[in-house]
């Protein structure tokens, strides 16, 4: 009998958790980034410790992003991923699969889709070309700053003005080169650039030789649903940068084309 109601009693400890870990979710979601965890312990009436460990936790798993300039903290990319594959059964990434594993045997370099969640661009498939070894640190799932890569750079310029603004309070312009852009003024210009010529490149601005080439795909009603990229080395996009980025964009239109009209548009 005492064995069944320690067992009970753990089980609703557990449940007294997550209720909790759900309570702080919906506060952040209503009260927006600039709820402290001060305030959230109050609000829930649980004591500091108990409230940082659920955040420590929510955040460990995606659910949570601490926000460092503004002391509070914003909705996840795991939320966002969990949104996508409820509202999209089609999802974008086993729709263009095919593609990009073409473009990576095409140019004979490393191919990836990328998606916005929560403001940072995240890394839906990486193809490598045949007889080559996958990009090290960079796998599904891997998210970074968007402003210094070119899947990143197309997807927030295609943001509106008030997913640029939560972007730039949530994460700021981290300098990971001497190269990354780091005055919100020039990346404002810089995006415009981006949509107007319908593509993005990132040269050495988020790692020494790396550059990238992202174009945008297209879902129904002309939406931007992800970024087809590739990367290369800084000596070699010298040599080829033109030729990927046509590339890369025809892969694009070809992936958008499947998102808004299937096989049959594909095709034609």
């Amino acid at each position: 009998m005492r064995r069944e109601e320690g067992a009970a009693a753990r089980l609703e400890g557990r449940f007294a958790s997550a209720r909790r870990a759900l309570a702080v979710l919906e506060l952040v979601s209503r009260r927006g980034p600039d709820l402290t965890a001060k305030a959230i312990a109050r609000e829930l009436g649980v004591s500091l410790s108990t409230c940082y460990y659920l955040l420590n936790v929510l955040i460990e798993e995606g659910y949570l992003e601490r926000l460092p300039r503004r002391g509070g903290y914003r909705l996840g990319p795991a939320l966002a991923r969990l949104h996508e594959r409820a509202s999209r059964p089609g999802r974008v990434e086993a729709r263009v699969e095919p593609v990009v594993r073409e473009l990576a045997e095409l140019s004979l370099r490393h191919a990836y889709l990328g998606v916005l969640s929560g403001g940072l661009v995240t890394v839906a498939q990486v193809e490598s070309p045949p007889e080559k070894s996958p990009p090290v640190g960079i796998v599904r799932g891997y998210h970074a700053a968007s402003h210094a890569l070119a899947l990143g750079k197309v997807l927030i310029a295609h943001a509106g003005e008030t997913g640029l603004r939560e972007y730039l309070d949530g994460y700021g312009l981290e300098a990971f080169t001497p190269r990354t852009i780091t005055s919100p003024g020039l990346l404002k210009e810089h995006l415009a650039g981006v949509r107007s010529q319908g593509f993005a490149v990132d040269v050495e601005e988020f790692a020494e030789n790396l550059c990238c080439v992202a174009a945008p795909v297209l879902g129904p009603g002309g939406r931007v649903e992800g970024a087809i990229g590739l990367s290369t080395s800084a000596r070699r996009f010298g040599e080829e940068g033109r030729s990927l980025v046509g590339l890369v964009r025809r892969a694009a239109a070809e992936a958008s084309a499947l998102l808004s009209g299937g096989e049959a548009a594909r095709a034609g």
